[in-house]
Order: structure tokens, then sequence, then C-alpha cells
């Protein structure tokens, strides 16, 4: 039996945050969650290798803390940047990458 990373965990659990807000007619805090899942579900593809990973995780983490107070606003603007800093961590390992060939 093989164990599920903690990036999955979060992510099931967002899905689960997701359903529950769109039920109770919270359509922005359900998308913040929803898209924060799948930065979750990024960091599981590809685990953060730079400072913009670090970046990209304290963003979403952040984001996850806005969304249990129950702030959209704040949700989704890390989540943003969490997302931002995810694609700068790829472009950094793709140089990396070419730089070692």
């Amino acid at each position: 039996m093989t164990t599920e990373s903690v990036y999955r965990q979060i992510a099931r659990e967002l899905a689960a945050e997701a359903d529950q807000h769109r039920a109770d007619r919270h359509p922005q805090l359900g998308r913040c969650a929803a898209e924060l899942g799948l930065v979750y579900l990024e960091f599981d593809a590809n685990p953060p290798a730079s400072e913009h990973g670090v970046k990209a995780w304290e963003a979403a983490e952040s984001a996850r803390e806005s969304l249990q107070w129950g702030t959209a606003v704040g949700c989704g603007a890390d989540t943003a940047s969490a997302r931002l800093h995810l694609a700068l961590d790829a472009l950094a390992r793709a140089a990396a990458e070419r730089a070692a060939h």
C-alpha cells in the first residue's frame, strides 16, 4: 500500500471544501478552494526546486489560512501568487536541466 503525499491530501481536503462552499452558495470561497487545490496538485507533480518554489509554498499556505478565515480576497491573491511562483520555479527547473546537458 502506498501512502498518499501530503500535497494530494491537502488537495483532496480542498476539493471537499470547494464542494461544501458551492453547496452553501459561497462561490468565491468555493473557487478559491478549488484553484488552491490545483496548486497543491502541481506541488505533487513537480515538488518545489528553487526559491520560487519556496515562495509558492508560502503563498499557498497563506491562501489556506485565508480560506480558514473565510476570506476569498486574501485566498485569491495568495493563490495567484503561488501559481506565478510555481511557473517561475518550473522555468528555473527547465533552465537547470538544460544547463546540465
